[in-house]
């Protein structure tokens, strides 16, 4: 069922996060929400600019809209990091139920009014948006640099009073995509935000980062995390399977079954950690 993304975060109790999982295509939906509906658990459903326009807005959202209809569980359509506000405000015009906005590339000062820009467009949507920097491209993988910069807990206060937001992606250490060595997390930094904020805190960058991270991620606040890279390489690495192993015939819904499972397992493992707290 589709639902807001106000109502995934109340969902998001002390000891759990909602998984948001990023999406670019019908095979990827479906391993989402098939995990999902296995693990009985509410979801983020989401997908970048970039995702969209390379599937073609209409068919990709209409997909991922008719996907969490359908869905036994509650699922929110989630638009992941709209540099501007007019994807934002084509997003919840088509029904997206959440929207990040992200001004996190500009100065504090127009963050605030990107983000302030965007809320007043969207009439209701639920709004996340990002405070600091967090490295990386979520449509690609890369090694990332060991110095990061990170979200500060004085300005977060600011930024989140000055705004409205109902949830704000941190960085303490995170990236999107691969990391070139462990990922070092900033615990005390993370537990001095969500002293400060009352809003939920979500981490993007998650694949990569170890279990015990997580868990305690989960621990000192996070509520809602962010999953894309481990879902693609799944993907490639099973439809590359496939194909040395010979697909007979170009059975073409042989090879994306095969993709699906092994992308629907990768986001099962993800659910139970998130929530096994």
């Amino acid at each position: 069922m589709l639902v807001s993304g106000r109502e995934l975060l109340a969902r998001a109790v002390p000891g759990r996060a909602i998984g948001s999982f990023n999406t670019y295509n019908l095979e990827i939906t479906r391993a989402i929400l098939r995990a999902a509906e296995a693990k009985q658990t509410p979801v983020f459903l989401a997908a970048g600019r970039g995702a969209l326009d390379a599937a073609g807005f209409g068919p990709l959202s209409q997909a991922m809209l008719a996907g969490a209809r359908e869905a036994t569980v509650p699922v929110a359509v989630h638009l992941d990091h709209s540099p501007d506000v007019e994807t934002a405000v084509r997003c919840v015009e088509a029904g997206f139920s959440s929207v990040m906005i992200d001004g996190s590339g500009l100065p504090f000062e127009a963050n605030i009014e990107l983000t302030r820009a965007a809320i007043a467009a969207t009439g209701g949507a639920t709004i996340e948006a990002e405070l600091g920097s967090i490295p990386g491209d979520e449509d690609r993988s890369g090694g990332k640099a060991a110095s990061i910069p990170m979200t500060d807990p004085e300005q977060a206060a600011s930024f989140v009073a000055e705004t409205g937001i109902e949830s704000l992606a941190i960085a303490i250490g995170n990236a999107h995509g691969l990391y070139s060595g462990e990922p070092h997390l900033d615990f005390e930094r993370l537990a001095a935000l969500r002293a400060r904020l009352p809003v939920p805190l979500v981490l993007h960058g998650a694949s990569g980062i170890s279990d015990d991270d997580i868990r305690r991620c989960i621990e000192l606040g996070v509520r809602k995390i962010n999953v894309n890279t481990e879902i693609r390489a799944a993907l490639f690495e099973s439809l590359d399977a496939s194909l040395r192993a010979g697909v007979k015939g170009y059975d073409v819904t042989r090879l994306m079954s095969a993709a699906v499972a092994a992308m629907q397992a990768v986001v099962e493992e993800k659910l139970a950690l998130f929530s096994d707290g």
